[in-house]
């Protein structure tokens, strides 16, 4: 197999785990992007999804006596961004939107554990040229899912969430992959984009960005209005967020409802990652 070569290369930090085990810490390694591309881009054949590992793409502080322990709290920065797209009608169309919308920055795809010929699931990941704090990285996370504009797994917004190495489970299973070989993405491009997506939701007001999602209406909001579960938090937190400031509700009682909708959902989000969340939809709105 041909070994990727970059015009456009920059080094990334990669936290290594051994299994699903926030505890499993195995190394620390800052490669080449190149270097991580080559590595993602041959897939072991397991029946077992993490038969090689996960890995953060950034860094992770210690805590409780334990090297690398894997939570958000002690996310130091993330330098690649990573989108999980579970539901995929047609895997072209969405390359041909990744390859169109991302055309001018560096990204790298490849099929995951569950894609077959009738259910397509891919992970892209698009390296960043500044580290991305937390807050930050949650932020452009979804600014980049956006630009894409298709359905995206919401476990890709959490900064601690490591992901499992290419494995396919049989050779009769497909595995693709796609990269572009174009400069990094910067921190003026991301805010651009921020910009323009935020020029965009006010001006659909509560009508979804995602193509693929149905518009919010009375229905929608009758469901959540009493908390979710697992999975629907942030994504709905966010909706509700926005919703309420742009229809003039005050401040001080947006935050006080929606402060008590997260104390009814199962399990609610920390303290800490509902007020990230909403500072970032608050700037958003003033700005």
């Amino acid at each position: 197999m041909n070994k990727i070569k970059l015009e456009h290369d920059t080094t990334v930090s990669v936290v290594w785990y051994e299994s699903l085990d926030a505890r499993s810490f195995k190394q620390f390694s800052q490669p080449k992007w190149s270097e991580l591309m080559n590595r993602l881009s041959i897939p072991q054949y397991n029946s077992n999804k993490y038969a090689r590992g996960l890995a953060v793409y950034g860094d992770v502080s210690d805590s409780d006596d334990v090297k690398k322990l894997r939570k958000d709290d002690n996310v130091i920065y993330r330098d690649v961004i990573a989108l999980d797209y579970d539901d995929i009608n047609d895997i072209k169309e969405i390359y041909e939107a990744i390859k169109e919308r991302l055309s001018d920055i560096s990204y790298f795809w490849h099929t995951t554990f569950s894609h077959s010929k009738d259910n397509h699931r891919i992970r892209l990941y698009v390296p960043v040229n500044e580290r991305l704090n937390p807050f930050y990285y949650r932020s452009y996370t979804r600014v980049l899912a956006e630009r894409i504009g298709f359905k995206v797994d919401e476990g890709s917004y959490q900064p601690s969430r490591a992901m499992a190495l290419p494995v396919v489970q049989s050779k009769n299973h497909p595995f693709l992959y796609r990269y572009n070989d174009a400069p990094i993405l910067d921190s003026p491009t991301l805010e651009q984009w921020s910009k323009e997506c935020a020029a965009k939701e006010s001006q659909t007001a509560d009508t979804p960005i995602f193509k693929h999602l149905k518009r919010r209406d009375n229905d929608f909001w009758k469901s959540i209005a009493f908390g979710v579960s697992t999975g629907n938090r942030n994504q709905t937190l966010t909706s509700l967020i926005g919703v309420l400031l742009n229809r003039r509700v005050p401040d001080p009682l947006v935050y006080a409802y929606c402060y008590m909708w997260n104390e009814n959902c199962k399990p609610p989000l920390s303290s800490r990652e509902f007020n990230a969340t909403f500072e970032s939809i608050y700037k958003r709105e003033h700005r």
